[in-house]
């Protein structure tokens, strides 16, 4: 046996897979190590170390490391301010998470989303070599047998990965979106460090609890992990396509599924310029306000139609080909929504153009996840209110974006949890808004939206719909009569055998538990006394006539008269005799 070797059941190569494995768990963990202690220094840099302090980990960390002169010079700026430096400072997970949270303003207050949307992927590219790499490492072979030509230089980065132009041996002009080397591995170490830091505020400060931390840290993993897979971006942009089979007003990039993997995704070269390039689409001779018509109509085909929208249709992921037609680029962040909420944003929107305040605050209720504690009426009186300042004016004067704004803020207030997909979906609407605005003064997104209302209502309300339904809910009446017996049965049986339990949830009692306890304990404690009195004038009586000092009768008598005397002075400071 070669010296440095252990002999291990006969198998060298067992045991040195066995340390090898050992040794990537530790390296693995001391990266975490790090990486923790990393992200909490950065909190404590942006004056968030107080966070840190009542979750419990803050003396662990060092303070000393961080610049006192840097840190004066944060202290300047705004809460959200320091928030997006702190964010884009921890790098692609946190700057992804804060993207989202920009979508959800059912639970993050207006200055701080202004903020958040201004949260971009600013991250220098990677480099070429590392970019062959990858590819080479995905298909197996060089990167000359899939591509004729490939652009070194990225058009694009972002925190996931970077695009680069390139032209296919068939001769046809791609992108191909190249996954950033190493970055699955640490958006999952971030994504188990932020779970651990949600569970630790849920468990220190209750009052985050509303806000559901764990709940939302779940969400935006799974988001995030899909986005990680590129596949599934190819997947939603033939879906994408399918939908919208037909429409001569779209182009939707084709997906080159033979140069496609998890980490690599290589789609069409769309030829046109962004849609808020104004001056180069009248350069071309396009009508603006068609365009604008055109890509509202779109997006309430998505919401009303498809149940499948465009999740981030900002300026920069639209493009007008010069022959008018609209082409949506990254299809990485995709709404999906249900018949239920189609018709619940539908309600809304038509609760908007009648000023039913009513027909609002159900819609909101029903969509909603609402607190226990919520105050009703005054809910109900601040949506009143906000209605009664859109009297008198007409649809055209109407911005659906600041009136869902402020409905959202309302939703805030009373801590009403709308879904992520709503949430995302009122932003979709909202963006395209301001787009279409852009474009033309007088457009409005109101006007747009009316058939694809009016035919969901249609739908909604035809007989045979209607004769559906009523099954439905018929079969699921049956179903619970069905039950019923059976859980009365159990209930009984459980009853026959004593075995039942009820449990009670009491509030508002616990002064009167704690009184009770004092009480308890203070009967106990004159028990003793009286003990110890009654201990100590036997200890008298027997006491041999020769001693002159009954010693132990008359300490024990002292102890009693103290313990008594405690037990009075506290009685009488209590002020109950």
């Amino acid at each position: 046996m070669k010296p440095g070797l252990i002999w291990y059941n006969g198998n060298i190569k067992k045991q040195a897979g066995g340390l090898a494995l050992i040794f990537k768990q530790f390296n693995s963990t001391y990266q975490h190590a790090q990486r923790f202690r990393q992200i909490v220094n950065i909190f404590i840099k942006y004056g968030f170390g107080y966070i840190m302090e009542k979750i419990g980990i803050i003396s662990i960390m060092q303070k000393g490391k961080i610049s006192k002169n840097q840190f004066y010079k944060e202290k300047k700026l705004t809460i959200p301010q320091k928030i997006v430096l702190m964010l884009e400072e921890l790098g692609p997970t946190f700057i992804k998470l804060g993207q989202i949270l920009s979508t959800r303003p059912d639970l993050i207050p207006a200055e701080y989303i202004k903020e958040l949307k201004k949260l971009q992927d600013n991250v220098p590219g990677f480099d070429y070599e590392k970019a062959k790499e990858q590819i080479e490492r995905e298909f197996k072979c060089s990167i000359e047998d899939i591509f004729l030509e490939f652009k070194k230089q990225p058009v694009a980065a972002a925190s996931i990965g970077q695009v680069h132009r390139a032209v296919l041996k068939t001769g046809q002009d791609v992108v191909v979106k190249v996954q950033r080397p190493g970055i699955d591995r640490l958006i999952n170490m971030d994504l188990e460090i932020l779970i651990h830091l949600a569970r630790l505020l849920e468990k220190h400060i209750p009052e985050s609890r509303i806000y559901d931390p764990v709940g939302v840290v779940e969400e935006f993993a799974d988001a995030i992990r899909k986005e990680l897979d590129f596949t599934r971006e190819g997947w939603n942009i033939e879906r994408f396509c399918r939908n919208f089979e037909g429409d001569e007003t779209i182009y939707v990039p084709k997906v080159y599924w033979d140069a496609t993997t998890q980490k690599v995704l290589t789609i069409e070269y769309i030829q046109g310029i962004k849609i808020n390039q104004f001056d180069k689409i009248s350069e071309l001779g396009l009508n603006r306000k068609k365009i604008a018509e055109n890509g509202a109509r779109l997006i309430m085909k998505q919401i009303f139609i498809h149940g499948f929208f465009h999740g981030d249709p900002h300026p920069g992921n639209i493009f007008i080909r010069p022959d008018g037609k609209i082409s949506f680029i990254d299809f990485g962040m995709m709404g999906r929504i249900n018949e239920f909420t189609k018709h619940k944003m539908a309600d809304l929107i038509i609760g908007v153009i009648n000023r039913d305040s009513e027909k609002i605050i159900k819609t909101f209720l029903d969509i909603g996840l609402v607190s226990k504690d919520i105050e009703l009426e005054k809910f109900q009186l601040d949506v009143e209110d906000m209605v009664e300042h859109y009297y008198g004016k007409t649809l055209k004067q109407i911005k659906i974006s600041k009136l869902i704004n402020e409905l959202l803020a309302i939703a805030v207030k009373y801590k009403i949890k709308l879904p992520s997909n709503f949430t995302l979906l009122c932003k979709s609407i909202l963006t395209i808004e301001g787009i279409g605005r852009d474009l033309d003064p007088d457009f409005n997104i109101i006007e747009v939206a009316k058939p694809f209302i009016k035919k969901l209502l249609q739908e909604r309300y035809r007989p045979e719909n209607l004769m559906k339904a009523m099954f439905k809910n018929l079969t699921e009446l049956n179903q619970a009569l069905l039950i019923i017996p059976k859980i009365f049965n159990e209930m009984f049986k459980k009853i026959k055998a004593d075995s039942i339990k009820i449990d009670f949830e009491y509030k508002g009692l616990e002064k009167v538990v704690f009184e009770l306890h004092r009480m308890i304990n203070r009967l106990v404690f004159s028990i003793i006394v009286a003990s110890v009195i009654i201990g100590s004038s036997l200890i008298i009586r027997a006491t041999n006539p020769k001693l002159n000092l009954p010693i132990f009768g008359i300490v024990g008598f002292t102890v009693a008269v103290l313990l008594g005397m405690g037990l009075v002075i506290s009685i009488l400071r209590s002020g109950r005799m």
